[in-house]
């Protein structure tokens, strides 16, 4: 198969991007079914790493002949494809692949080839113009047409499959040549923008919903709600568009256009009431952050037991949100 999957643009229904599943489809169909998905036309698109670490097996393997369903290739399916060809009869188990011992071994050969025939990138074709899809990362400075052209060299597979450089460094310059790039591979707390680079890894395979945007709202949703930090992002163009409508509003006025005064000042107003909103989710957010800093500020201060016993009251307050696999992952020495 091609190591680029190009799709058509969508005419009937909409778009989805997830972050890294990681056989957790609960947490996924939750996701989907607070935004309304409907499979008879809309579409998803994944970063990969559909399997490993997560309980949903075989909910996970039957996403693959789904109609609605698409993925490219992660390094997880890249990791087992290499140990299986290299020895069939290898107990591979993993970075959380013990699923992959209960296959068995007639059907092995069947799911290796399924998933080494997914796309290294996807292409979706949008009003807006094109979302690419790969697991990890585009090279710093590649074009998205110079990148998909490339995808045979092995070095450029390399960086589809385990680049880390774009989201460690915060590079904010962007992909040229697609509207928006969306990736996946390295866990970050909270989804992020970095030009039109989207990361959407927010578990990493752990605890807490998966990341999902909305290629027709520009949005990344977590449980059907605007992220924080994409809110951030978004407060930003409303604010510009505010400032173009208003404009528009003083040049109609001028000119004594009744109407279309009339028009663009309810146009301003509504506006002004979406930038209310997204400022008042904003604020929130901004307020929990900074709980989060004075009580890891408090924690630095403490040791022993006092600061145990902290460390499991902060545990206990943001278990099971992405906030709370923060801690696991700072203090008790997990890896990703």
């Amino acid at each position: 198969m091609p190591h680029l999957l190009k799709l058509p643009q969508n005419q009937v229904g909409r778009d989805f991007v997830v972050g890294d599943i990681h056989f957790k489809t609960r947490e996924l169909h939750k996701g989907l079914l607070a935004l309304g998905f409907d499979k008879s036309v809309d579409r998803l698109i994944a970063v990969g790493d559909l399997i490993d670490r997560g309980p949903g097996m075989l909910d996970g393997l039957k996403l693959l002949g789904e109609p609605w369903f698409f993925t490219v290739k992660g390094n997880h399916e890249q990791m087992l494809i290499d140990a299986y060809r290299a020895n069939p009869h290898l107990p591979y188990s993993a970075h959380g692949a013990r699923w992959w011992l209960t296959i068995d071994d007639e059907s092995k050969p069947m799911v290796i080839d399924k998933l080494d025939s997914l796309p290294m990138a996807i292409e979706v074709e949008t009003a807006q113009g094109v979302v690419g899809v790969v697991h990890a990362d585009v090279p710093v400075g590649l074009a998205w047409n110079d990148f998909t052209q490339s995808l045979e060299n092995p070095q450029i597979q390399d960086v589809a499959l385990w680049g880390r450089e774009r989201i460690k460094k915060h590079h904010r310059g962007g992909v040229p040549g697609a509207w928006r790039v969306c990736v996946g591979h390295t866990w970050i707390p909270h989804s992020l923008r970095l030009g039109n680079v989207l990361a959407l890894d927010v578990t990493g395979g752990g605890d807490g919903p998966l990341a999902i945007y909305s290629v027709h709202d520009d949005v990344v949703y977590v449980d059907g709600k605007a992220s924080g930090l994409d809110q951030a992002e978004r407060l930003g163009e409303q604010l510009k568009e505010l400032e173009q409508s208003l404009t528009s509003l003083k040049t109609l006025a001028h000119a004594n256009k009744l109407i279309e005064t009339q028009i663009a000042s309810r146009e301003a107003e509504a506006r002004v009431q979406q930038i209310t909103s997204s400022w008042l989710n904003l604020a929130d957010d901004m307020a929990g952050m900074q709980q989060l800093i004075n009580a890891l500020h408090g924690l630095s201060l403490l040791s022993g037991e006092r600061r145990s016993a902290k460390l499991e009251e902060l545990q206990g307050r943001y278990g099971g949100t992405p906030t709370g696999e923060l801690l696991i992952r700072l203090f008790d020495g997990s890896t990703e």
